[in-house]
């Protein structure tokens, strides 16, 4: 079974992005990330919510 992990910082420009990379190669895992702020590079969407299993 797959984990879907949902990293989730200000503006995904350094600390959900480099979340998202360390873990990526995790077996059975598989990751995203986003932003909170609406300047942010992908911003937190309610289709990530869904596709997450747990966020952090």
């Amino acid at each position: 079974m797959t984990r879907h992990i949902l990293f989730i910082c200000s503006q995904n420009r350094l600390r959900s992005p480099t979340a998202e990379q360390v873990f990526a190669d995790w077996p059975g895992i598989e990751t995203a990330s986003a932003g909170l702020k609406p300047d942010a590079d992908v911003p937190v969407s309610p289709e990530l919510l869904q596709w997450a299993d747990l966020t952090w």
